[in-house]
């Protein structure tokens, strides 16, 4: 289990097991990534993507995978929540085989517009978790010139957890 992950379900646990005592009493105010917590909350019930589906997260074309840098996987994209920076409304699942060739979550995007559609200006530029910018603008096609941010919450990626190629991942 990777350390986010375990990091995620001991803090929910804890949150759950403290709901009634004061806020104060907890000591969890700052500590980690307070809005990955929450992202991991919001989507691990997506870790099957028979689920992703019905509620909407549509396949996004063929396995990405990027040569010296390592693969993303299959994305599940969510029409509606394109231009979201809610923390526990990411446009995207990215979903990567398995052992047994089961797709398994590895990751969330948020995909947000460029607002004038120019990869060759940044003025517009989203952050997310604090000073998080996001990755682009570059033009992906069906959606444009697009920003996007890639949180790896469900799979260990030896790059960071906002790095958007996995090494770890590979494509068939």
């Amino acid at each position: 289990m990777s350390f986010l992950k375990a990091a995620c379900a001991l803090t929910l646990t804890t949150a759950l097991a403290l709901a009634a005592a004061p806020a104060h009493a907890t000591g969890h105010d700052h500590e980690g990534e307070p809005e990955l917590i929450q992202t991991y909350a919001a989507t691990r019930h997506y870790q099957h993507v028979k689920r992703a589906i019905r509620d909407g997260h549509l396949p996004a074309g063929p396995c990405a995978a990027l040569p010296g840098e390592g693969a993303m996987g299959y994305h599940h994209t969510k029409q509606r929540l394109i231009n979201s920076t809610d923390p526990t409304k990411p446009a995207g699942l990215v979903y990567h085989k398995g052992k047994h060739g089961k797709l398994r979550l590895g990751a969330v995007e948020w995909i947000v517009r460029d607002a004038d559609q120019n990869v060759e200006t940044d003025d517009d530029r989203p952050v997310m978790f604090g000073d998080r910018p996001f990755d682009g603008p570059e033009e992906i096609p069906g959606l444009g010139v697009v920003y996007t941010l890639h949180a790896w919450i469900f799979k260990d990626n030896p790059r960071g957890v906002f790095h958007p190629w996995n090494p770890r991942v590979q494509c068939p």
